[in-house]
């Protein structure tokens, strides 16, 4: 009896064995598909083909996005970039360093914007950095402008009774406090900030479409539009979706004719607020409350 069980037991210990060395075969396998698949882009330049990227949700400056597009532009086998937009706009800054980086890009090899349920304000002014700009009947677009927008809870706090006290080296560093009433001096400062950021959207349009300066004067008001609007103002080039855009480009470029087109992962920035917001303010900054709360209100500024 004790015979058998020790065969038995050699026996579990061997499959044993072999069960481990098999789980980790194929556990080496599967690891191997899981990196092939995601960083397929990898290996997508070693054939020429057509790069798709997509900016959704709010613009913020993510320097990630702008070394990808900046490394397209290096890659010989990227014959072409479609940039898919779906955005309601964000920070100026954010909106800027995205424009630069596209439109560098637009100046070595042809970028198609499309623009999906809505392209305003940032989101537009990133679709003037390519060089023709595709947009559904019903997109919504337009809002040019530059907004500053205050919360003011100064007749609250006369009600229970409370208010905020500051040591501060101007008169309107921090910005306007929302406990007390609207200061003018803040708002002279902040209607400066506005124009300034306005009239360089303004110069964007006009150094990139080639519409007469009334309709810049019409549409310079904030109003938003359908793609359909935008066409016959001359904001946008074309209506269509992607379908259209490779018939444009491969009647443009024959020689782009039966490209694959190949999704570019765009690396996000999960830790946005600590890493692109917190990061410039100090621990020791007495004043964290208003520079928190100016640069989340100029977080909106270009919606």
């Amino acid at each position: 009896m004790s015979l058998d069980w020790q065969i038995l037991e050699e026996n579990r210990k061997k499959w044993f064995r072999k069960g481990l060395w098999r789980g980790v075969f194929f556990s080496i396998i599967l690891a191997a598909v899981f990196l092939l698949f995601f960083n397929f882009n990898n290996f997508s330049s070693n054939f020429p083909h057509i790069a798709r990227i997509s900016i959704n949700g709010i613009i913020y400056d993510n320097h990630k996005l702008v070394k990808t597009i900046n490394d397209l532009s290096k890659n010989e086998n990227v014959m072409s970039v479609f940039v898919n937009i779906n955005s309601p706009g964000g920070t100026v800054v954010g909106s800027e360093s995205l424009y630069v980086a596209i439109n560098e890009l637009s100046q070595i090899k042809p970028v198609i914007s499309l623009m999906g349920e809505v392209a305003t304000s940032g989101g537009y002014i990133v679709a003037l950095a390519s060089n023709y700009i595709f947009a559904r009947q019903n997109t919504l677009t337009g809002s040019i402008g530059v907004i500053v927008e205050y919360n003011n809870f100064s007749k609250l706090s006369d009600k229970i009774g409370i208010s905020t006290d500051s040591i501060k080296s101007g008169k309107i560093k921090g910005g306007q406090n929302p406990l007390s009433p609207f200061d003018p001096l803040v708002k002279i400062n902040d209607q400066k900030i506005v124009n300034y950021s306005f009239n360089w959207f303004i110069s964007l349009i006009k150094n990139n479409r080639n519409i007469s300066p009334s309709i810049i004067d019409l549409v310079s008001d904030g109003r938003t539009l359908t793609g359909g609007m935008a066409m016959d103002l001359g904001l946008i080039d074309e209506i269509g979706s992607e379908k259209e855009a490779l018939k444009y480009l491969e009647a443009k470029y024959p020689n782009m004719k039966g490209l694959k087109i190949i999704d570019i992962e765009i690396p996000s920035n999960n830790n946005f607020f600590f890493e692109e917001f917190f990061s410039g303010i100090s621990p020791s900054n007495f004043n964290f409350i208003s520079d928190l709360r100016n640069s989340l209100k100029l977080m909106s500024i270009a919606r």
